[in-house]
């Protein structure tokens, strides 16, 4: 296990240790620089005992005080872990005192390095597999010819994208990204990280997505609505980007359905008008909708979600059926284009499409 021991983790120890000994304490680098003490005025310069127990790997004493050599009467022990000298920690006072606190001292040094150490190797492999979905989802060429050259065993599955969102910033994100941490270590998923500031994406191998996929209800009832989710296409390791890509629209989708989920595959309309040209999906939502005003748009997109239903619409926007009614006959003879009809409901339908 790697440590790499910080002025503010070499404070934190000292102060710690102070705590639960009472007397002052000193940590020292390899080379004899204080990098921490509870004693202000010593942080920063030479300890040349503690650098000589650091070389020779040994306890060394100090039985009087050399205020030329920056040493004070006390104690100082080497911390070894794995064999490597992490530094030295070291109790000022009578040796004859404080030496009966060298075990306790050292056990404190030793729970922080190696707890710290462990945050440190899960913070280093997450950021890691969190480089790799990057690379995959934004097709980053180079660094996915590298995981394939490094786990060449990636390139033999499909995989599928799915993107999560929370929406109400109501404290439930920690939770939420735990459970998915978990689920996806359940499910043998190695490729899955956060995106700040509310998207969790993973990237799921075919062999893993059914039982993935049976866990949606379960994340439905714990989550929904503050989380949403869109599932893209299943494809090949150099084209994950793509099924990102549908993911994403997938779960735009699912917002303005306000449903929990939504599945790429589901969305063939969508993907079909996505091959369009941006200008010209442009040009055709201007044709169409610039006579309607912005609460006409709004009006057509939530009777659209309802499935053309009156009721549904009306308690929704809280009006009458009545005044629904009125609005949608107001919009046909705007636009010469009846939001009732099946020929011009596909019509408005697509030119309100939020994302169009």
């Amino acid at each position: 296990m790697k440590v790499r021991i910080t002025d503010e983790l070499a404070q934190q120890i000292v102060d710690s240790a102070k705590a639960v000994i009472g007397w002052n304490i000193n940590f020292i680098d390899r080379h004899g620089r204080i990098m921490a003490s509870t004693d202000e005025k010593r942080i920063g310069t030479y300890h040349k005992v503690g650098a000589t127990a650091a070389r020779l790997r040994q306890v060394q004493t100090v039985h009087e005080n050399r205020p030329e050599d920056g040493v004070s009467k006390g104690v100082n022990y080497p911390i070894i872990m794995d064999q490597q000298v992490l530094g030295v920690i070291g109790i000022t006072g009578e040796p004859d005192v404080v030496s009966q606190y060298g075990f306790l001292l050292t056990k404190i040094c030793e729970v922080f390095l190696k707890e710290y150490g462990l945050n440190e190797e899960a913070f280093s492999e997450q950021e890691y597999r969190s480089r790799q979905v990057m690379a995959l989802i934004y097709h980053d060429r180079d660094t996915m010819q590298q995981m394939a050259d490094e786990r060449p065993e990636l390139t033999e599955h499909l995989y599928v994208a799915a993107v999560f969102r929370g929406y109400d910033g109501d404290g439930r994100a920690d939770a939420f990204r735990k459970t998915m941490t978990a689920a996806c270590g359940d499910l043998g998923i190695s490729l899955f990280t956060y995106i700040y500031p509310d998207s969790f994406v993973l990237i799921i191998p075919r062999g893993a997505y059914p039982q993935w996929d049976k866990q949606l209800s379960r994340w439905k009832g714990q989550f929904y609505p503050s989380v949403r989710v869109g599932i893209g296409t299943e494809e090949p390791f150099h084209r994950v980007y793509e099924s990102y890509r549908f993911a994403k629209l997938a779960l735009q989708a699912a917002a303005d359905r306000d449903v929990f989920s939504v599945h790429a595959d589901d969305m063939k309309l969508t993907f079909l008008l996505q091959s369009l040209s941006a200008p010209l999906r442009r040009r055709y939502r201007q044709d169409v909708c610039k006579d309607l005003t912005e609460r006409d748009i709004h009006l057509l997109q939530v009777y659209y979600r309802q499935n053309l239903s009156i009721q549904k619409t009306a308690d929704i926007l809280s009006i009458h059926k009545n005044t629904l009614q009125y609005r949608l006959k107001k919009i046909a003879e705007t636009t010469g284009l009846d939001p009732r009809s099946f020929d011009d409901a596909v019509t408005l339908y697509i030119a309100t499409l939020p994302w169009f």
